[in-house]
């Protein structure tokens, strides 16, 4: 019986450049997912995220956004934790529309900055506010990505949700 096959030298190439190709593969794939990270410090962005702490109201008639087009409406942000907000992603939702809006700010970041450490600021919405208007609000957090500084929107989770204050 005359048996033939693949020598056990080509054998063993083959196999090593299956491996360098597969690692090849993997770290392509991989890379993606390392550059994307950002951080805060030296931390995840994320875990910061879940360490910011405020208290956040809906005002209608805000006086300082008197002069704003559109509407009168402000967010308030009051800073109780130890992570600077540098900005809030609003979202409204119309229970009686069955909708989410998602609130441009017209102030943004907020009016004085990063809403440092045991600071207070507020953003004009811009809008008109309803009574049975119901708001989400996210923070944002100033993080490190590619050496460059950028504004990330922490998850929804994150967040407070408010009704309005009327004045």
């Amino acid at each position: 019986m005359n048996k033939r096959g693949v020598s056990p030298v080509v054998a063993t190439v083959l196999l090593i450049v299956l491996v360098v190709i597969l690692a090849v593969i993997i770290f392509l794939w991989a890379r993606g997912f390392l550059s994307e990270s950002a951080v805060k410090g030296e931390r995840a962005v994320q875990v910061s995220c879940a360490d910011v702490e405020f208290n956040t109201q809906i005002v209608a008639n805000a006086i300082e956004c008197a002069s704003t087009p559109g509407g009168t409406a402000s967010v308030d942000i009051n800073n109780i934790g130890n992570i600077p907000i540098f900005g809030v992603q609003v979202l409204r939702s119309r229970h009686s529309e069955g909708s989410i809006d998602n609130i441009p700010l017209v102030d943004q970041p907020f009016a004085t900055g990063t809403v440092t450490i045991g600071e207070s600021s507020y953003a004009c919405l811009g809008i008109t506010v309803m009574p049975q208007d119901a708001f989400r609000i996210v923070p944002k957090v100033l993080a490190e990505q590619d050496g460059k500084r950028i504004a990330y929107t922490c998850p929804e989770s994150d967040g407070i949700t408010v009704a309005y204050v009327g004045f």
